[in-house]
């Protein structure tokens, strides 16, 4: 089975505010994005891949991945919404030789603190059981709630439930057909498509650092853990 990485990297940014795009910007010295495929990348060994990215961003990407050395990895545009961006690599790797046995995983670049040891418990899940995704546990009580009413519907068994992250891992054949088959409009993810399209989805041990940039409060966090993993920095 062939290891192949998709990376999904053509947000807006939006919840960023007045920091702009979160792939260039400056954490401990170096670009989001750079730590996102130094981490990503580095920690697997792939037979290929594809980052999906702005159109605007694609020179910039182009020049990184050749700056890091990884000339087996492709660029192409994204789409409107993520999911559509997802099958736009998805795309691109069929055309760069991924068969329909093949392991891909489809990882979000705001998630620059990916490591080795969890993408191998995800491509483990996807070789015994054709999909898999890397979760964490819920550590608040959560609460039931709807729209339009003021009080509480019921306390949720918070041992039931988990937060998903990613890298999200599929034969390539699964998350494909999966998608060809979707018809709900806009997913949370593509465990969500595979699991409508009726392929279980396992799960595996996540990671509390695998956290994803997404608001301006989280750089300063970001910037701590890095130098924290990274101590000979700055």
């Amino acid at each position: 089975m062939r290891r192949w990485g998709l990376v999904v990297a053509a947000g807006e940014s939006h919840r960023m505010a007045h920091l702009g795009s979160k792939l260039w910007l400056n954490i401990a010295g170096h670009p989001v994005l750079r730590w996102s495929l130094a981490h990503f990348i580095g920690g697997a060994e792939w037979d290929g891949g594809v980052i999906v990215c702005r159109a605007d961003d694609k020179v910039r990407v182009v020049d990184l991945l050749l700056n890091l050395g990884y000339r087996n990895w492709g660029v192409t545009d994204g789409g409107a919404w993520r999911h559509a961006s997802v099958q736009n690599g998805l795309g691109w790797l069929a055309d760069h030789g991924m068969h329909k046995q093949d392991a891909v995983l489809v990882h979000d670049a705001a998630r620059l603190l990916v490591d080795g040891e969890l993408i191998g418990r995800v491509l483990d899940g996807v070789a015994r059981y054709g999909a898999a995704i890397p979760v964490v546990p819920i550590v608040d009580t959560v609460k039931r709630i709807r729209e339009g009413s003021t009080f509480l519907e019921i306390t949720e068994d918070r041992a039931r439930l988990a937060l998903a992250q990613t890298p999200q891992g599929f034969l390539s054949d699964v998350i494909a057909n999966a998608y060809q088959d979707w018809t709900l409009g806009i997913p949370t993810d593509d465990a969500q498509v595979v699991e409508q399209y009726g392929h279980q989805v396992a799960w595996v041990v996540g990671d509390v650092d695998n956290r994803k940039l997404t608001t301006p409060e989280d750089v300063a966090w970001f910037e701590w853990k890095v130098r924290k993993r990274y101590p000979g920095m700055g």
